[in-house]
């Protein structure tokens, strides 16, 4: 927290305890081995700095500051990953623009070559823009997402989101999990004061990539059955019938099928991680994480009555739907970043400790935000019996 004028400026634990947690657990990100890039490097040497003023004067917005350029400064580099999502969608969006069908049918760009495009219609619209450099897209929605997290003024969160390898890595490697983690960011921030709103956008959310339909449970929950269902379904229809009728369901459904099958040997998943035992083929993997998500989907709508639970419920159910199979990937961490880095200060009771701008807007945009759209308790609530 930056010093009041007249307040004693010197740092105590009482005032800086989330700076320094910060700014360590950057140093510990940025530690690396072999030679890594200069920019690494560079930002940790600034951190380190950054640290030890920080032990001397109270500089909590400076430090903010640093480790918001930190994570732009690293995800400016050349992506040390390899993915062919972007590559795809790119072949997706010209066929699109020909008066092809984007779906039903593999592209030799993939890596290795045919695989389809397997997302929906709304991330064909989303990179037309940046067609020549899809990626582009990526490194706007990983700023944005840490500017969010800077003006929130929560420094662990964003430290954690600057600078974990995966979340860097995934903002440049060529994936698509960065905008589907704005995305989500976006709608559950919506979804806790204005469920029916979140809903639309959790709608567009899908209509991008359909894991975020992992909060659709606790979001029904949270807000009600009726009201947040329909505006979900009339926003899904919005979002994806006019691609059903231009390229027709069957396409469509063969490209997110055909998609899954290419995947024949297990990676980053519990599979993988016990070695895919002889015996177990891939359909009982897969069975065993559709199994545990519908079952912690079950959860979501019978327990799911407040913000924290929303968000936890719905992060619980993506990733057992995601990495209890046989196939996952890393990059799927940065669609959940966002959102789990936005709350983390606060549920480590550090929200006392956060950084506070000249004027306070934050405190002001929350106060406003309060007044009109509450962040509420469930509404699915037990009626006490009459006396």
């Amino acid at each position: 927290m930056s010093a009041a004028p007249g307040s004693d400026p010197r740092p105590t634990p009482r005032t800086e305890l989330a700076v320094w947690l910060a700014l360590v657990v950057a140093l510990v990100g940025l530690l690396q081995t072999g030679t890594p890039p200069r920019v690494v490097v560079l930002s940790l040497i600034v951190v380190a700095v950054t640290l030890a003023i920080s032990l001397r004067w109270r500089i909590g917005p400076v430090v903010v500051i640093v480790l918001l350029l930190v994570g732009l400064a690293l995800r400016a580099v050349p992506s040390t990953g390899f993915s062919d999502v972007l590559t795809v969608t790119e072949a997706a969006i010209r066929e699109m623009q020909a008066g092809g069908n984007p779906y039903g049918h593999g592209f030799e760009e993939s890596f290795p070559p045919g695989a389809p495009f397997a997302y929906g219609p709304l991330a064909l619209l989303w990179y037309v823009p940046a067609l020549d450099d899809p990626g582009a897209q990526e490194l706007l929605a990983a700023t944005v997402v840490l500017g969010l997290l800077a003006l929130r003024g929560r420094p662990l969160g964003l430290a954690v989101y600057a600078v974990t390898p995966a979340f860097v890595v995934a903002a440049g490697d060529g994936s698509n999990d960065t905008t589907a983690g704005l995305l989500i960011l976006v709608t559950l921030l919506v979804a806790v004061r204005a469920p029916i709103a979140g809903a639309v956008l959790l709608a567009a959310a899908v209509a991008f990539k359909p894991y975020a339909l992992a909060w659709l449970p606790g979001l029904l929950a949270y807000g009600g059955i009726v009201g947040p269902l329909v505006a979900f379904l009339v926003a899904s229809a919005v979002a994806w019938l006019p691609a059903l009728v231009a390229y027709g369901p069957r396409e469509m459904l063969w490209s997110f099928r055909e998609a899954d099958a290419l995947h024949g040997t297990a990676y980053y998943s519990l599979a993988y991680a016990l070695d895919a035992p002889e015996g177990v083929p891939k359909p009982l993997w897969n069975g065993l994480r559709v199994a545990i998500g519908v079952g912690l989907a079950i959860g979501n709508l019978l327990f799911v009555r407040s913000a924290a639970s929303l968000v936890v419920g719905g992060a619980l159910v993506f990733g057992a739907t995601l990495f209890l199979g046989w196939w996952g990937s890393f990059a799927y961490f940065a669609a959940v970043a966002p959102i789990l880095c936005w709350h983390l200060d606060d549920w480590l009771g550090l929200e006392r400790y956060r950084v506070v701008w000249p004027g306070d807007p934050v405190r002001r945009v929350t106060v406003w935000a309060d007044s009109r759209w509450p962040v509420r308790s469930a509404v699915m609530e037990v009626t006490p019996p009459a006396r």
